[in-house]
């Protein structure tokens, strides 16, 4: 994953919480055309679900409130998908709140510059 650019994301609020399997799917074929390890791959996509993420992005309302602490995240882009993947290794920083081992997905409906 050292290979991905970091991504820049012009509309949080594009983040799309609960992606259909579908989704997940091609999502997790970019992952793999980058060099991600299939089981790494795996990992992040299983945590690209709302229900998966650290507490402080899980809900709506705990987004909102956090809001203010997105620009702190290390992101890195999921090349020709509007996606994002967040490593936990380059996001210590963040704290358990903000982040889960061993990273995750966000996948958005529009946002993320290509």
């Amino acid at each position: 994953l050292s290979s991905l650019s970091r991504a820049r994301i012009t509309r949080w609020g594009g983040m799309i919480s609960t992606p259909d399997t579908v989704l997940q799917s091609v999502v997790k074929r970019a992952l793999i055309d980058s060099g991600c390890p299939l089981e790494l791959a795996s990992q992040l996509i299983g945590n690209s679900h709302e229900r998966r993420w650290p507490p402080g992005l899980s809900m709506l309302e705990t987004r909102q409130s956090n809001r203010h602490r997105y620009e702190e995240f290390v992101t890195k882009r999921i090349p020709n998908k509007q996606a994002i993947v967040l490593m936990a290794c380059e996001n210590e920083h963040m704290g358990d709140s903000m982040m889960r081992d061993p990273g995750f997905v966000i996948i958005f409906a529009h946002g993320v510059d290509l």
